[in-house]
């Protein structure tokens, strides 16, 4: 295999995850196969970090609609909210909250 096929692998995997993720099944055995198999090609130089950013956030992107930081911030806006404010916190359309 080259490069480039182990790479769209580890991207399948990756979407699948996040894919899983969004519809509120994640599936820890998918997460894990996904972070061994990413290590693998950080170890044998497949990748750069800058390379496995690009392709986290690009395909975070394509599944959640949104990036990692964008999404990050509003989990956290609500978290806090559902702290502080409970009541308010479920007036959110569920739909609202989880972001779809």
């Amino acid at each position: 295999m080259d490069k480039n096929q182990l790479v769209d692998i580890w991207k399948q995997q990756l979407h699948d995850v996040f894919a899983l993720v969004k519809a509120g099944r994640a599936d820890d055995k998918k997460k894990y196969r996904a972070e061994g198999f990413l290590h693998a090609l950080r170890l044998s130089g497949v990748v750069s970090d800058r390379e496995v950013n690009d392709i986290i956030e690009q395909t975070h992107q394509d599944v959640f609609g949104e990036s990692v930081a964008e999404r990050q911030a509003r989990k956290a806006t609500l978290n806090a909210l559902k702290e502080n404010d409970p009541d308010a916190y479920f007036n959110i359309p569920a739909v609202e909250r989880r972001g779809q």
